[in-house]
């Protein structure tokens, strides 16, 4: 008894069907028993608990200072209130702030913001900025590196978050200057627009090489 056609074809198709998968299954073990998969493997690792692939920081802007290019500059042409000249940049953003102070954008990692204080004293305007950094619980590590009467650098390193991320210690400046008891401060701080920075943007020997620059040039009017 003869087999019709199409009973035919879909056996040897069947036949066929077994033939791939036997094939397929004999070089999957083949490409396992090599290496191969194996990164796939580990991307299914790396992202079984978190649910998500992890991606790499990208390089801290490194601060490059050259101190020809800066120049003796009255910021009070920026911010009324602010009576102080000293050397930034030649051609940086300045801008009035909505403080009254004047906001100075050295590059993408360190922006200088200059402020007239409420206080009675240096002394305790740093004690103030030291409870809003080194000594504020949002930080861990904090230090300070250096501290004269006018001025200190300092490192701190923002607390672990509870989904696992950590961060990188930084290192920022404060400097004041004082005139017929008008009292102000240069600090360096973050930009607003770069809080993703790692702190490596921030090493310790820029923030003493900045210090020193605006200590050596800040001026009360």
């Amino acid at each position: 008894m003869k087999i019709p056609y199409f009973r035919a074809f879909q056996l040897k198709l069947k036949k066929m069907k077994k033939i791939n998968l036997a094939l397929s299954l004999v070089i999957s073990l083949f490409l396992v028993s090599c290496g191969g998969g194996s990164k796939d493997a580990k991307v299914a690792d790396a992202t079984s608990e978190s649910g998500k692939t992890t991606e790499t920081a990208p390089a801290a802007p490194k601060t490059v200072i050259v101190e020809a290019d800066w120049s003796d500059t009255d910021l009070s042409t920026v911010a009324p209130m602010v009576h102080v000249s000293m050397r930034v940049p030649k051609g940086v953003k300045m801008e009035k702030n909505g403080n009254g102070g004047a906001d100075i954008r050295i590059d993408a990692a360190h922006l200088f913001t200059v402020s007239t204080l409420a206080v009675s004293s240096i002394k305790e305007a740093m004690e103030s900025d030291k409870s809003l950094t080194i000594n504020n619980k949002s930080y861990k590590n904090g230090k300070v590196i250096s501290e004269e009467p006018n001025g200190l650098v300092y490192s701190m390193q923002m607390n672990d978050e509870a989904n696992g991320t950590k961060y990188e210690p930084e290192a920022h400046f404060v400097y004041y200057v004082e005139k017929d008891g008008a009292i102000y401060s240069i600090q360096d701080m973050r930009p607003l627009d770069n809080y993703s920075l790692a702190g490596s943007a921030y090493p310790e020997d820029i923030a003493k090489q900045l210090y020193a620059l605006v200590k050596g040039s800040a001026k009360a009017k």
